[in-house]
């Protein structure tokens, strides 16, 4: 696939299968607002030479995904060929955040410290748990997860790209 990161895109979901014989695809969306987008006219597909715009004909939400169909591709052959892509849209069409949101794209590679301003390592990944999001932290070769509630993570600047935390015993 392209080089994985688009300035000014935003990843929302994958082509994870295909349904029926007229080319729709099942999608694997990544964002808590599914509904949000099913009003785009346009999604960029991610193939080997980069981003391709497509006309979305039919977007429904289903219980565990998107199901899309696009123009130009009217086959199940013509779907199974994109199965796998990524789909992107522009920020500029993302939803707006609301307080306290991010978009998970923002939180890699933020620094993270301690109260003191000790480097504790970088964000490498977020994890979701129904009790709360867990930020997966590294430095070197060693990871550690810091649970995202409040006596833990006490400042999280996105403009900074630093979260501090108050690491409880045991933490790291």
């Amino acid at each position: 696939m392209g080089d994985c990161s688009y300035e000014d895109y935003t990843w929302i979901g994958t082509i994870v299968g295909v349904r029926g014989i007229k080319g729709e695809v099942r999608v694997k969306y990544y964002t808590d607002h599914p509904k949000y987008y099913l009003s785009s006219n346009v999604l960029f597909l991610e193939n080997e030479r980069g981003l391709l715009p497509k006309r979305v004909l039919k977007f429904r939400l289903e219980k565990k995904g998107w199901a899309i169909i696009f123009e130009g591709i009217s086959t199940r052959n013509a779907a199974e060929e994109i199965k796998g892509y990524r789909l992107l849209i522009p920020d500029n069409q993302l939803k707006p955040l609301e307080k306290n949101e991010f978009f998970v794209h923002q939180l890699i590679g933020c620094r993270v410290e301690d109260k003191n301003g000790c480097f504790l390592g970088k964000i490498i990944n977020l994890l979701e748990t129904p009790a709360n999001n867990v930020f997966e932290v590294q430095k070197g070769k060693k990871q550690f997860l810091v649970p995202d509630v409040p006596h833990i993570v006490v400042e999280l600047d996105l403009e900074k790209r630093q979260m501090i935390i108050d690491p409880i015993p045991g933490l790291i």
